[in-house]
């Protein structure tokens, strides 16, 4: 029964996404059949021609949540070293010669940061929220990479965050940024680039892994941090 109601949310949401461009496209095309000049008609259709890179990404990421859903819910889980995964991933983000922020490994890589799950939807999340951070980092801003070991008496977890040098989060959003296609786009950010699904994607993903995800701005006032917690692996697997 819950994933019935789930799934008719979900539908309904994708419903109410996909009518915004497509009523967009019809009013569009509509003016571009009745504009005066041909200047008029070239803007009616690059209007048209946006709307549909933006439908085009909201399917492609709806496409990817659902399968990320099926994925996570089949999957054998196996020991995965999270340090690894992310000092991995941060050494391809080097690799690209965009002009978006570096990603750098902050501090040293724990070789026991060991969590039960799944490597490839577990990459998703941290190249969701990477993304995201480079996305609201300034020309000149770096994004920050971290994994961390925190036990204790009930066995512990680990700590991975993402940290930017961008605006920070507005304190009313820090929840709001993780439901489904939530958008807040930095200025001058390119219309249609995101469809609001990359942090409910991570969180849906590392809810499925017994985890938590939340946002934090940082206390220097610049810039924001997620930080998503796994429990440790133990010897016993789940």
């Amino acid at each position: 029964a819950d994933r019935i109601d789930a799934n008719e949310r979900f539908a309904a949401d994708v419903s109410h996404e996909i009518k915004n461009p497509l009523a967009s496209i019809q009013s569009a095309v509509a003016s571009a059949q009745s504009a005066a000049s041909a200047e008029q008609q070239k803007q009616m259709l690059a209007i048209v021609a946006q709307d549909v890179h933006r439908l085009d990404r909201l399917i492609t990421d709806i496409a990817r949540a659902s399968r990320i859903e099926a994925e996570t819910a089949r999957g054998d889980l196996e020991k995965v070293n999270l340090g690894q995964l992310l000092f991995e991933l941060t050494r391809a983000y080097a690799q690209d010669d965009t002009a978006r922020a570096p990603v750098l490994f902050k501090g040293a890589k724990p070789e026991d940061a060991l969590v039960w799950g799944q490597s490839g939807p577990l990459g998703q999340v941290f190249r969701n929220l990477i993304d995201n951070a480079r996305s609201f980092s300034p020309p000149d801003g770096r994004v920050f990479v971290n994994v961390a070991v925190i036990r204790g008496k009930d066995g512990g977890f680990v700590r991975a965050t993402v940290e930017d040098e961008g605006p920070g989060i507005p304190p009313e959003n820090l929840e709001t940024i993780f439901e489904r296609f939530y958008t807040q786009r930095p200025k001058g950010a390119a219309f249609g680039g995101n469809s609001g699904l990359g942090l409910s994607i991570a969180r849906q993903i590392v809810t499925a892994h017994d985890g938590a995800i939340y946002a934090e701005n940082l206390d220097n006032g610049g810039g924001a941090r997620l930080v998503v917690e796994l429990p440790l692996a133990s010897a016993v697997r789940p």
